[in-house]
Order: structure tokens, then C-alpha cells, then sequence
């Protein structure tokens, strides 16, 4: 079930009681954790909820743990009429390339092959995605995000494929991003999917519809909403035993507190 905690406090408790899951996790004790980077009873307070890392220590305590920082896709999303294709697209993204992964999806004769929805919804989502990240155009990468979304038919389905629910937030996060006053509708709907239980495909990509949605609200003064968010995202992880995005939401989760200060 979702979480819908509001308070601060309990958002310190959740980051503290995943923290301590995790360290258990891989053995260590606390003061294992703590050596060279504080005091064993910091860990102890930051575990009980009591205290709130600083964003260099939560990044430190992270890389102590494994938990990794701006992660991408935790599953990546074939093209399955070209499989090499696929697999280069994949390994380019994966390690951040966007300039080499733009020039070589460019290449023509690739959407000529390209038949089905599936395809084309993947395809036009990561090259809009790195579109974005080369050219920061949100205008320009939209297009192609549109361009996926029009692949999915019908339009208001049952049940939707992850890589859908990625789609309205990713059109959402690019639009809002740069307005002044933004909606939040992709966002809406990408979170009544996943709440209702409607994805065909539940994968732990999900987690990052919380997190971008999150940055938006922090980009627009609204702390408390990401604080929400996050709790919510970090709840959704738990519950499918995912550790995808937590670092970079418990890192928002610090940014949002120092906001509200």
C-alpha cells in the first residue's frame, strides 16, 4: 500500500530504518560504517531517526552502503526488431554517452525497420531522453517523447506498460522543468496508475516517477509536496525489495529539509 506520511519526522524514520536495513544487510556493524566518517552515535541517531545526515555525509554513508547516486534505467526496454541495436542503445545510455548514443540513433535506415508500437515507443523514448541531456531543448526532445506516447493505443487503456507510466512523467518532468507554473497532470496520472495496481509489467523503474516528480516540486519551492513524494517512492521500493533510486531520493529527501528551514 502507499504511503501518505506528511511529516518530516517520519520521513527521517523511514530514511533512518532503510539505512539500518541496508547496513545489516551487507554485515556491517555501526561502527564500521561510522569509521573515518563521524561518530558511531550519529549513526546510532540517524538510524533511530533522531538525526538527519548533511547531504556529504548521506552521499558518503550511500557509497558505504552501495547505494549508487544517479542511477539510470534499473531495466532497460528492448527494440526488439533490432537487437544489436538494442543492445549498443542500452550499453550507451547506460554509461551516460548522449552524444555517441545521439549520432548513432541518427543514422538512417533505423526507423524505416521499426514496425511496432513497442519498438517505437522505445525508441523515440530514449532518444528523446538523450536528446534532453545533449541539447537541454526540452521543446526539441519532446517530440519525440509525444511521438512514443501516440504509440500507445489505446490511448486510455486497462492496464499500461511501465514504460508508458515513464513516458507521462518524463513528458511531464521535460514541461515542467521549464515553467514558471507548471501542471503536475503526467505526473497524476503516472501515480494513479501505480496506485490503483494498473501496470501490466511492474518494474522498478517505477521508482523514478516518484523522484522526478519530486525534483519538479523542489524546482518550484514545494518541499513538503517532494517530502511526500519521496516517502511515498522510498515505500513503493520496500515493498517490491528495491534499492533503485533510494540514494538520490534520500539526497532529496535532505535538500527538501533544508528548504523548509
Amino acid at each position: 500500500m502507499a504511503t501518505t506520511i506528511i511529516d518530516f519526522a517520519t520521513a527521517v524514520t523511514v530514511l533512518g530504518n532503510n539505512l539500518k536495513a541496508r547496513r545489516q544487510a551487507l554485515g556491517l556493524t555501526q561502527q564500521a560504517l561510522a569509521a573515518g566518517l563521524c561518530a558511531q552515535a550519529m549513526i546510532s541517531d540517524i538510524e533511530k531517526g533522531i538525526d538527519l545526515p548533511n547531504a556529504s555525509l548521506l552521499t558518503k554513508l550511500c557509497e558505504r552502503l552501495r547505494l549508487p547516486h544517479k542511477q539510470m534505467l534499473k531495466e532497460n526496454y528492448p527494440i526488439r526488431r533490432l537487437p544489436s541495436f538494442s543492445d549498443k542503445v542500452h550499453r550507451l545510455y547506460d554509461q551516460r554517452r548522449y552524444v555517441d548514443l545521439k549520432t548513432y540513433m541518427e543514422r538512417p535506415g533505423r526507423l524505416q525497420v521499426l514496425t511496432t508500437d513497442e519498438d517505437l515507443k522505445a525508441y523515440y523514448y530514449y532518444y528523446g531522453c538523450t536528446v534532453y541531456q545533449v541539447t537541454h531543448d526540452a521543446t526539441v526532445a519532446l517530440q519525440s517523447i509525444r511521438t512514443a506516447l501516440t504509440m500507445m493505443l489505446p490511448q486510455h487503456p486497462q492496464r499500461y506498460r511501465t514504460l508508458e507510466v515513464l513516458l507521462f512523467s518524463t513528458e511531464n518532468y521535460m514541461t515542467a522543468a521549464t515553467a514558471d507554473q507548471p501542471n503536475y497532470d503526467g505526473f497524476e496520472r503516472a501515480l494513479t496508475i501505480i496506485r490503483e495496481q494498473r501496470l501490466i509489467d511492474s518494474s522498478q523503474n517505477i521508482c523514478m516517477v516518484f523522484n522526478q516528480y519530486a525534483r519538479i516540486c523542489l524546482m518550484q519551492g514545494q518541499p513538503q509536496r517532494a517530502i511526500r513524494l519521496l516517502i511515498e517512492g522510498i515505500a513503493w521500493a520496500d515493498a517490491h525489495e528495491s534499492d533503485y533510486m533510494l540514494a538520490d531520493d534520500y539526497a532529496l529527501l535532505v535538500q527538501a529539509h533544508a528548504m523548509t528551514q
